[in-house]
């Protein structure tokens, strides 16, 4: 770890949209100092699954932002000095109730008329390429450009990377306050020091709110538990990466005809991914418990019934640990990319699921921002304005947590 009392920008935030907006702005030219509470990936980035798609998003403007955040991995995995085991193997999207099936349909037409390479199998084509899949399983809608990594080993290569283009790194380091002087941010101070700078990014996930709270900003975001399970190691049981389309109704907050009172309690929907060690994790759930971050039985109960239903085999497969972890949730489910009231302050935060897919993209825009550029796309519905609450209650001069 190294420190210094200037920057031109600080990012607070280790993880996934952290340390991809710090390797950004270091990749162009701005002198950064990245600062975060614990280690890299310390928070919800090293408690998730490794998903970077485009199934679980409608088409539209958004699905299209999605679509260009995944496609930047491809040329980051050339650059980033670290393999973080980037897998663009494709996800399937499984069917399992015959009143999904015009909706599915409409979602295929929807993604291929947006370039989207998707593909539809049947039954048959289902069980011909996946023989362990379960009887009732109907379909299943191919993404066949989404791709899974190590969300840790991301992290590391991104804060390795602005670190060589000569980015400062400041780990286990706490902020305790936020300074500002005639309505533009001035200050950070830290366990360590202060940091004199005119640009602060705020990308700490589920504790973005509590920083900007230092300087009377409302940021609307709430931690949202999910849990994942990991299997012991598994050969030629599952091909690739598979979740249900109930999983893009939970997501929604909409009600399935077919959830069990449970599965609905819980926000449970099956996701499943396989590691490169040969383990599988299963997923997911969703609830509000504030920042509690301990395993549910009950939940992880209801998870592996789910994941049983699509691969009976699974009822023969260990599950050797569980972990859940804190999705920064927004009330419309898209991010906060953002320029603030307050002169220099950015957010970065509110990806729920998708933090680690939307990373990069994260980073190339707020690094266009902090050097005063438009934004290369439309982005304005991912304004912090857009909930109505961004304004900074405190009075002009400086402020001081």
């Amino acid at each position: 770890m190294s420190s210094k009392d200037t920057a031109g920008a600080v990012v607070i935030g280790g993880g996934a949209v952290g340390t991809a907006v710090a390797c950004y702005l270091a990749m162009d030219g701005v002198d950064v100092t990245l600062v975060e509470h614990g280690e890299f990936a310390w928070g919800s980035s090293r408690r998730c699954d490794g998903h970077v798609v485009t199934y679980d998003t409608p088409p539209g403007a958004y699905s299209q932002f999605c679509k260009y955040g995944q496609d930047m991995f491809h040329a980051a995995e050339k650059f980033l000095p670290v393999d973080f085991e980037f897998s663009p193997e494709g996800l399937g999207l499984l069917v399992d109730d015959e009143r999904d099936l015009d909706a599915v349909c409409a979602n295929y037409e929807g993604k291929k008329n947006e370039g989207v390479d998707v593909t539809l199998w049947d039954r048959d084509d289902l069980r011909h390429h996946e023989p362990n899949i379960g009887d009732s399983i109907l379909a299943c809608l191919n993404f066949n450009g989404d791709c899974k990594l190590n969300p840790m080993r991301l992290c590391q290569g991104l804060a390795m990377h602005a670190e060589a283009n000569g980015a400062t790194l400041m780990t286990r380091t706490s902020v305790t306050g936020l300074r500002t002087d005639k309505g533009r941010i001035t200050t950070v101070e830290t366990d360590k020091g202060l940091i004199h700078t005119d640009n602060v990014i705020l990308a700490a996930g589920v504790w973005t709110p509590l920083l900007a709270d230092m300087v009377g900003l409302s940021v609307p975001v709430r931690p949202r538990q999910g849990h994942v399970l990991v299997t012991e190691r598994v050969r030629n049981l599952v091909g690739k990466n598979y979740a249900e389309y109930g999983y893009l109704l939970a997501k929604g907050g909409k009600t399935r005809s077919d959830a069990t009172p449970e599965m609905e309690h819980f926000g449970v929907a099956f996701v499943l991914e396989p590691s490169h060690a040969g383990t599988i994790l299963l997923g997911s759930s969703r609830r509000y418990v504030g920042m509690n971050i301990r395993p549910d039985p009950t939940v992880m109960r209801i998870i592996a019934q789910r994941a049983r239903h699509f691969y009976p085999a699974l009822a023969d497969t260990r599950v050797i640990r569980c972990y859940a972890g804190l999705r920064p949730c927004t009330p419309d489910a898209k991010p906060i990319i953002s320029p603030t009231p307050l002169q220099g302050l950015f957010v970065a935060t509110g990806h729920e699921g998708n933090g680690i897919g939307l990373s990069l993209i994260t980073g190339k825009l707020i690094s266009e921002m902090v050097r005063g550029q438009a934004p290369f796309m439309d982005i304005s519905y991912m304004a912090l304005d857009r909930f109505g609450t961004s304004s900074v209650t405190h009075s002009a001069g400086t402020t001081t947590a």
